[in-house]
């Protein structure tokens, strides 16, 4: 009887010590994005693509969620400028139009439910103007008298079609013939590279969210440990404080630690290795980025403190040049030439930085990193490309790494960071990165073993 009962008390126990140590989130309530925010990106869009129509479509791409907070992949945007509004034959006004999926029978039974066209849709989206999908077409049609510019997302210069689908524009095309076509690409980039004080808020919070998990991480991490157990802590911890999940968990350790998109976090830590946390949250369609690099042991080696303390006086460089006015290929400058002049160039093999949600570094049109294995002098190339100067509510990360195989030994250190008017500010400063700090957070009991 006492052998049946013990996995039932285990549970009770586990349960018990979850509900103490995280009996309440971060947050007490949502705080995410509301209309007023949806129809100040829709205005502000509007006023910088006054002499056409705009076309935003949901298809893998974060732009219509980014104007309007609707995820269904199917839902199409038109925007119209006011100056281009016209009354088609019938007398009927074509206003700004947000396009969603009729009311399935199966939401709330099968699947969850998603918007459909409706006063529920128009509260939540801020577009006072929702109607089905299959009126789409219909609706490009009514436009033609207003339809001498269309603006789409495109990849590259004149590229395919980035969020509505090659398909899609195609018919558009057939329906209006005379339409030229313009990349709106380069115009929602520069809108969505300077963040508002809304953005800012939410990321901040976010950042909380993620640096709570990596600090528990680094707490329970020891040898013996399997990659995934840590990743599942770090989900865990994500979605108790009310993030929408992870937006990628990275867990490697040992030879794991110098392959910079490991996934599968499958191998076992081991002692006197290193094992490097790249993890991001999705909170409120913000996503974080930061990555710390921990002895498994608790402990650094000799060596690993030395590479370790290289990684760190570069970041450090790096953001000593983040100011308006400075430009990421700047902050890659920074970055490089520490790691170059101590001996360890030829093992930091990625850029600085990249943007974090929406906008770019790059310049307008820049094409994007070339596929496959780069050799040095294309990479210097592109990192230096990235020269549309920083301003206030710029978002980005600085993350330089040095990554050598044959030891087994690879060390990044990133942090979110928030251009501001003076200067910068870490988003991600709650998570330690000091090498003492590293180790008196390693050698804290867990608070989900404790319950503290």
């Amino acid at each position: 009887m006492k052998h049946k009962l013990l996995p039932a008390l285990i549970l009770v126990f586990l349960v018990a010590a979850l509900s103490r140590s995280y009996s309440s989130n971060i947050f007490t309530e949502e705080k995410g994005y509301g209309p007023q925010d949806y129809q100040a990106r829709c205005q502000e869009l509007l006023a910088r693509a006054s002499d056409g129509l705009i076309l935003i479509g949901n298809n893998g791409a974060a732009n219509l969620a980014y104007l309007t907070g609707a995820v269904n992949r199917e839902a199409k945007l038109i925007l119209i400028p006011p100056g281009l509004a016209k009354d088609d034959p019938s007398g009927e006004s074509v206003q700004t139009t947000l396009f969603l999926p009729t009311k399935s029978p199966r939401w709330g039974v099968w699947d969850d439910p998603q918007l459909s066209p409706g006063e529920e849709a128009s509260r939540q989206t801020g577009i006072a103007n929702t109607a089905d999908l299959k009126d789409f077409y219909i609706t490009i049609a009514k436009l033609a008298p207003a339809a001498g510019t269309i603006y789409v997302c495109q990849n590259g210069d004149g590229g395919p079609a980035a969020d509505l689908g090659a398909d899609v524009l195609d018919t558009v095309k057939r329906i209006l013939p005379a339409a030229t076509i313009r990349n709106l690409s380069p115009i929602l980039d520069d809108l969505r590279w300077s963040k508002s004080s809304r953005d800012v808020e939410v990321m901040k919070m976010a950042c909380r969210v993620t640096a709570e998990a990596y600090m528990e991480a680094a707490r329970v991490t020891r040898p013996g440990l399997y990659e995934y157990e840590v990743e599942g802590l770090i989900s865990y911890i994500f979605r108790k404080n009310g993030s929408w999940g992870p937006a990628f968990l990275i867990v490697g350790s040992g030879p794991n630690s110098c392959v910079l998109h490991h996934m599968s976090n499958d191998r076992r830590l081991k002692e006197s290795e290193l094992v490097v946390l790249d993890i991001g949250t999705v909170y409120h369609t913000l996503e974080t980025d930061l990555t710390r690099t921990l002895p498994v042991s608790g402990k650094f080696t000799a060596e690993q403190k030395k590479i370790y303390a290289i990684v760190l006086e570069a970041q450090k460089k790096a953001l000593s040049v983040v100011k308006p006015g400075a430009t990421l290929a700047d902050v890659h400058r920074a970055a490089f030439e520490v790691i170059d002049r101590a001996g360890y160039g030829k093992y930091f093999i990625h850029g600085t930085s990249h943007s974090l949600n929406g906008g770019s570094g790059f310049k307008a049109g820049e094409p994007p990193p070339p596929a496959g294995v780069r050799t040095e002098e294309q990479r210097k190339s592109f990192y230096m490309s990235a020269t549309n100067p920083l301003r206030p509510g710029c978002m980005f990360t600085i993350e330089p790494g040095i990554y050598i195989p044959e030891k087994n030994l690879g060390i990044r250190i990133e942090d979110d960071i928030l251009v501001t008017e003076t200067g910068y500010e870490v988003l991600t400063k709650d998570a330690p990165k000091e090498i003492a700090d590293i180790e008196k957070l390693m050698a804290m009991k867990p608070v989900l073993v404790t319950g503290k």
